[in-house]
Order: C-alpha cells, then structure tokens, then sequence
C-alpha cells in the first residue's frame, strides 16, 4: 500500500507541476470541455425530426423530391424563400429564420439528423470562443489561453444547465432560431468590438457583417432587437468620436442603415398582426418596466443555483490572477453592471411586449444564456476592478494585502466547500446536467428503443404506397430526444403539417382506449385458440 501511495504522489506531483504552466493548463480545460460534449454528440445518432421541422420543412422537401441533378439546388433555395413568404404573410415576419428552418439537413432524409446537433453545437462554441476572444483577448490585454480558459466556463455552464437541452441543441427548428441565431450574434458582436478596436472594416469584414446583419434582422425578436440596440450605440460612439476615420464612420452608419430595412421587412410583417390578434398585448413602457422585473427575478430564482454561483466565483479568482499584467482601467464598474444587465433585459421585451410572458423553452434557453454571461462579464470587470485598486495602494498596503491574501483565500475556499456540502443535492443536481442526461438515456437504452420505435415509423411514412398511418405511442420519451409526434387528432394542425409532408390521407396516434381494447380483443382470441387446443 505504502508504494501505491508513494507512486500516486509522485503522478499527482508531476501532474499538477504540469498544470502550473499556462498552456498546459489551458489544454486540459479545452479536452475535459470537449469530452464533456461527446455524450450530447452520441446521443444526437437517436435524434429524429419533429413538430414544426415538417412544417418549416414541407416546401423543401418536395423540391429536393421533385428535382433531380443541379436543378435541386435552385429549387431548393427558392421552397425555402417561398416557404418564408408564406408565413411573413400568415404567421411571423421572420424571414431569415424561416430560411434556415426550411434548410434543415435532414430535408435529405432522416437518418442524417444526427449532422444537426453537431452544426448547432458547433456554431455555438464557434460563436462563444471568438467572442470571449475579442472581448479578453483583444480588448482587456489578457492572453489567448486566459480567453479560452474563460470561454470553456461560459460554455460549460450554459449547455450543462441550459433550461430546455432538447429545444437547444437536438430540435432543429427551436434550436437554430434560438440557440444558433444568440451564437451568431455573439460572433456579429465580437467582429463589431474588434472593429472598433483596429478603428477600421477590411471589405472582406463588411461583407461578413452585412451578411450577418440581415441575417440577425431577419431572426427571432430578442436576438434581433439587442442587435438594433448594440448597432444604435455603436453609431452614436463612431460618429460623435474623433478617433475614428470618415471612413469607419461611413461603415458604421451603413452597417445600422442596412439594418433598419431589413428588421422593418420582418416587423411590418402581416403574418405579425395576425398572430398578434390572438394576444393582448402591452405597451411598450410597461413592457420595459416587467422585463426588468420579471428578468431580475428569474436571475436569482430559475438561473441560479449553487453550482453556478461557485463557478462564476472560482472564475473571478482566476481572472484577479490573470489580470495582472493587463492595461486596461476596468473604470465604473456600476455603470458596467447596469449596462450588461440592461442588455439582458432587452431579450425579455418583444415576449413581454407581444404575449405578456416569455414563451416556449427555447426562448428561455437565450435568456439563460445572457444570465450567464451577465455573471461571468461582471466577475472579468470586477476582478480586474480590484487588481487595479490594488496595484494604487502604498507599497505597505499592498504588501499588506499580499500577506493576507493566503489567509483569505483558505476562508474564502472553507466557505465554498461549506457551501457546496449544505446545498449541492448530488443526485438531483446531476440529473439536471445536460451531459448527465444524455447519458442516462444512452446507457439505459431509452435512446436506442426511442429510435427504433420512431425509425419504424418513419418506414412508413416513407412508403409511397402507405395514405394512411396510424401509430402507437413511443415507449420511452428521452428528454433531450422527445418534442412531441402524431397526436390522437386527425385535424391537429402538427398531424395536417406531416401529411403534407410525407404525402399521406390521413397520419394519427392510436387511441389509448383503442390500444386497451385491441389488447383485449387479443388476449380473448388467444385464450380461445389455447381453450380450443387443449380440447383437441
């Protein structure tokens, strides 16, 4: 035993003396964040389309069936335009979404919907990892690894407690209005910031940004309107400052001109009265007014708990170190506070506005996300705040306070492990982890029996021959997996939505009554054929 325990010394030695250098460091947060995606990853190859993908989709998938060769590319692109002009006229004026959702990968067939999470996820750490890089990087002076390292946080603790895993990164039609459209926008934000920076836009860049910026304007209300707010400040800094060229002020004011049409196109949308007609709605002060309220709520109720609260602080402490050989003033941190968290507050006001509350889980999954990095933004501000104040105090008071700093440090751990041990339930907190999740449903076989079932299913839909389908209910319901199938209503707008799709009459699920009774008819046909053998 005393060797096992002298080697397992010697490799903790070794392994932690290896952690001390930056990079190192830096390399084994990046693969335990990557590690920590592949069970989302595995899971995706159970994933099947559902409720609005046919919808969004129906249009798509007869031109790819209709077309062959090239002429499938044209014809595609145009059912997803066309697709988009209908609901601007009949449901909503998101023009850019409607594209993307029509758009979906697995319009080719459904046995690629796995290539979907991996696009959604990718584009989401694509997105988070350029903005944490612009932002620590570029602007606070902090090193490429210190970005990353802070990045892997941000990320972990939005998809690892992201409120609604199956509406972020698995349901195609949720997820990329929401989910990948926030990730865009942190991207289109990161190239905003880094322009700023370098006081001017390479062609190449302002083409990326018009392309983003129509994009954005053409996306889903929360994400679209804090975009309009960032690129209206963003204008009045580049005008009225005397640092910038003619030239970037003449991009900047294009940049906030090209998105004023092309977010009117999604606003004066018909589709948006008529939606509208079915809500009352607010006015837009008394919007403002419960979106601060409410979101303030919801920050310290629903996206907060006791993991999230050691994480952020554990983060603060790492960048009190890291900070230190940065030059930037990290000036009225008030003023930052109220200003990142008004930027959170704008997400809730088209929801609050339109319907009164936020609705469905994946706007809630953006909102999660902008609590996150309110949290994260201000304990980068308030770390390098302190590391500022510190480095004016006299030599004594700084020698003082270097001191102590152990001592504080040993309290300040002692109460997080005190913390931790009295609020963290092991076994419901686990359950609530994304990564857990997927497990679960992988190792249990709920996935695999869940996709079995659907891919039966999805035989039939595909066989030209069949009109008329009617199905059981699915076994299990994975939580990441499951939104929703065939209702019992032949007349439900979702059941309608497929038969367009697949071509069919007629698409139910089976009665629950009528399984019973089919049971039952079985059961006595069976108990007279064994009666009748046994009189034989």
């Amino acid at each position: 035993m005393e060797t096992i325990y002298q080697i397992a010394e010697k490799l903790w030695g070794r392994f932690t003396g290896w952690l001390k250098e930056e990079k190192n460091h830096t390399r084994f947060i990046l693969v335990c964040f990557a590690v920590s995606l592949i069970p989302l990853l595995v899971l995706s190859f159970f994933n099947h389309p559902a409720m609005d993908d046919f919808n969004y989709g129906v249009l798509t998938r007869h031109a790819l069936i209709e077309n062959k060769g090239l002429a499938v590319i044209p014809a595609v692109l145009g059912a997803a335009v066309q697709r988009a002009v209908n609901l601007w006229h009949s449901w909503q004026g998101t023009y850019a979404f409607a594209i993307i959702a029509a758009l979906r990968p697995s319009i080719i067939t459904e046995k690629i919907t796995f290539i979907q999470t991996f696009i959604l996820l990718a584009v989401f750490v694509a997105g988070f990892l350029y903005f944490c890089e612009v932002m620590l990087h570029r602007i606070l002076g902090a090193s490429k690894a210190v970005a990353a390292v802070a990045a892997c946080v941000v990320m972990t603790l939005c998809i690892q407690y992201v409120p609604f895993g199956v509406e972020a990164f698995y349901w195609w039609n949720g997820s990329v209005g929401y989910t990948g459209l926030f990730s865009a926008m942190l991207a289109y934000f990161g190239l905003l910031a880094d322009s700023l920076r370098r006081r001017r836009i390479s062609w190449k860049r302002m083409t990326g940004l018009l392309l983003l910026t129509v994009l954005l304007a053409g996306g889903m209300y929360p994400t679209a309107l804090l975009t309009a707010v960032i690129l209206f400040f963003l204008v009045v800094d580049v005008l009225a400052g005397k640092k910038y060229s003619k030239a970037m002020k003449i991009q900047g004011t294009a940049l906030f001109l090209a998105y004023l049409p092309a977010f009117g196109l999604s606003f004066i949308a018909p589709g948006n009265a008529r939606r509208q007609a079915l809500f009352q709605h607010r006015t837009p002060f008394e919007a403002i007014y419960k979106s601060y309220t409410k979101s303030l709520e919801y920050m310290y109720t629903e996206a907060m708990n006791v993991v999230i609260v050691l994480v952020v602080f554990a983060l603060f402490l790492y960048m009190l170190w890291k900070l230190k050989d940065t030059k930037f003033s990290f000036g009225c941190p008030l003023l930052f506070t109220l200003v990142t968290y008004s930027m959170v507050v704008v997400m809730w006001v088209p929801g609050i506005y339109a319907v009164r509350y936020i609705s469905g889980g994946r706007y809630y999954n953006i909102l999660y996300y902008g609590v996150v990095l309110f949290w994260s933004a201000n304990a980068v501000y308030y770390a390098g705040w302190l590391r500022r104040q510190y480095e004016k105090c006299g030599a004594e008071a700084a020698e003082l306070i270097r001191k102590a700093a152990p001592a504080i440090l040993g309290v300040v751990g002692t109460a997080c492990m005190i913390l931790g041990i009295w609020k963290i339930d092991i076994v419901t907190d686990l359950e609530e982890i994304t990564t857990a999740s997927a497990l679960k449903s992988v190792v249990y076989g709920e996935a695999q029996v869940y996709h079995e079932e659907i891919k039966e299913r999805e035989a039939l839909y595909n066989d030209s021959d069949v009109k008329r389908v009617v199905v059981d209910e699915v076994t299990y319901r994975p939580e990441l997996l499951y939104y929703g199938t065939l209702t019992t209503d032949p007349q439900d707008g979702r059941n309608l939505a497929m038969c367009e799709y697949y071509d069919k009459e007629y698409m139910v699920k089976r009665e629950p009554e009528q399984i019973s009774e089919e049971a039952q008819e079985g059961a006595q046909e069976d108990a007279e054929s064994s009666e009748s053998n046994t009189q034989q």
